[in-house]
């Protein structure tokens, strides 16, 4: 490749497979064209210098287990005079709150959810409002919880009042213990497939060098609130027992732990 100067700049020829290339380059361009071709040379300098390594990714497998369910009760009054249903909206969600505490339910377990009024839009020819407020549960016993709910059922006898119970994602933990296990685990698996690349490249993996912690994938245990595609479920109305489920074992999940892990290598010695 040759230059020559032209007003605007530089012109540089080149030729390669027959043919003969010719670029127009203004003084920005041509400062550019340097810079590049001093970035390339630092470039070569410091591959040329650098310590060989292999780069993989490992992963390592832990179980999870609900410890902590987690529950929405939205208590809903329609009336036709606004104040009335506001009225009646906080003496049902205050009942509503005793006859959890009555039913097992600590104080510490409950939480304020808040609040809304709403006028459908279908409603404009005559008076009326919708008044909802919500409750938050977070309960790690089962049976407590769906013995407590059952209990809110005859407070819902009014045509005009509702009980949406919506189940949020519950709580999970892993065994004390088991997450370092996974983790050592990762390091293992991706130090046993940086072997195999070494082994194939001729190479012998001498130790790691950097180490970085990759997002986790974890799966759906199926558990309401925590379903896959499905989305979520909730049981509308006030179709709850008192009576407690027959007990089973508590939904579980796997989650995926993940590690970049760099190893230094060499060559092999005959």
């Amino acid at each position: 490749m040759r230059n020559g100067d032209s007003g605007a700049g530089r012109l540089l020829f080149g030729q390669g497979d027959g043919q003969t290339f010719v670029w127009s380059l203004g003084p920005e361009l041509t400062a550019y064209a340097s810079r590049w071709s001093v970035n390339a040379r630092w470039t070569a300098d410091v591959e040329a210098h650098m310590d060989p390594f292999i780069e993989v990714i490992g992963q390592g497998t832990l179980t999870e287990k609900v410890v902590e369910y987690r529950a929405d009760l939205s208590v809903t009054v329609r009336a036709a005079q606004g104040d009335a249903a506001l009225k009646e909206a906080i003496e049902l969600r205050n009942c509503c709150v005793r006859t959890l505490k009555e039913s097992g339910i600590k104080g510490s377990e409950l939480t304020e959810g808040g609040g809304q009024v709403w006028r459908p839009w279908f409603w404009k020819k005559k008076p009326g409002q919708e008044v909802s407020h919500k409750i938050l549960i977070a309960c790690p016993d089962r049976d407590r919880l769906f013995k407590a709910l059952g209990a809110l059922e005859p407070l819902f006898d009014n045509q005009r009042s509702s009980l949406l119970v919506s189940m949020r994602q519950p709580k999970f933990e892993a065994i004390s213990g088991e997450r370092s296990t996974a983790m050592s685990s990762a390091i293992a698996n991706a130090k046993s497939s940086a072997e195999i690349i070494a082994h194939e490249a001729g190479l012998r993996v001498t130790g790691v060098t950097q180490v970085e912690e990759l997002d986790q994938r974890k799966e759906r245990s199926g558990a309401y609130g925590d379903e896959d595609w499905r989305g979520a479920y909730a049981i509308a109305g006030a179709e709850l027992s008192e009576e407690a489920p027959e007990p089973i074992d508590a939904a579980v999940r796997q989650v995926v732990v993940r590690y970049r892990v760099r190893f230094s290598v060499e060559k092999k010695t005959v």
